[in-house]
């Protein structure tokens, strides 16, 4: 071997190292994309070596050649549509982050309560209730029972003066609502309770959509906010 490749020996590292690495055939392989320019030659090519005697019709040529103008502005357009989404979403983002440390109505049952200082809420029911009664509850149990009496379909605005059952002033906290009452057939129904609390921070999850974690530790969507206030 010496005789024939003077530079080349069994022994040569980088000989052995060369035989021994390996190559990757995707590095070198030609691209399986046709873009307009590679139709375009390839029609080219193919209009100047067809056979005199049986000329190729134009028609399909110029057909397909159409289809793929529009492909590529199809492609154009929809990586246009994508960039708008991603910009529209990062100004949805930009603009929930404002509403950080501001109070929101929303819809839910835990709301935080100051001492000393009374709590509203809003009941929202679709039904004219009656008998219409109002829990409050904190970790440990009941603390207070209110009872509204009757209600028109729509929202009733609802105090609490922060007494429990014993009148005596509830410390400073997260509580509870549940609401209830009867319709006209007699059957309890359940009552939507909107609460105020404050923004502590805003998520955005995989689809786009907006989560609020209130200052009562809850996590909701942007789309139950009923009102924002500073």
């Amino acid at each position: 071997m010496a005789d024939y490749f003077p530079n080349v020996t069994s022994g040569n590292t980088d000989y052995v190292q060369a035989l021994q690495q390996s190559t990757n055939p995707g590095d070198s392989a030609p691209s399986n994309v046709m873009g307009q320019a590679d139709f375009l030659r390839l029609l080219t090519t193919q209009l100047q070596n067809q056979d005199p005697s049986k000329p190729m019709d134009p028609t399909a040529f110029v057909t397909d050649l159409t289809q793929m103008s529009q492909l590529e502005a199809t492609t154009k357009m929809n990586e246009s549509i994508l960039a708008m989404t991603a910009s529209f979403q990062n100004m949805q983002t930009m603009q929930a982050a404002s509403i950080i440390g501001k109070n929101v109505q929303v819809t839910g049952e835990d709301f935080s309560h100051t001492q000393g200082q009374s709590s509203q809420f809003r009941l929202n029911s679709e039904l004219p209730l009656t008998d219409v009664t109002v829990v409050i509850s904190d970790e440990y149990g009941v603390v207070k029972e209110l009872n509204v009496a009757d209600m028109s379909a729509g929202e009733k605005t609802i105090d609490w003066n922060g007494l429990d059952n014993v009148d005596v002033s509830r410390p400073s906290g997260v509580y509870s609502l549940t609401a209830y009452g009867t319709d006209a057939n007699g059957e309890l129904q359940s009552i939507d309770t909107v609460v105020g609390s404050r923004v502590n921070s805003v998520g955005v999850n995989s689809d786009g959509s907006m989560t609020l974690t209130l200052a009562t530790g809850e996590r909701v969507s942007m789309d139950t906010v009923r009102e924002i206030s500073g």
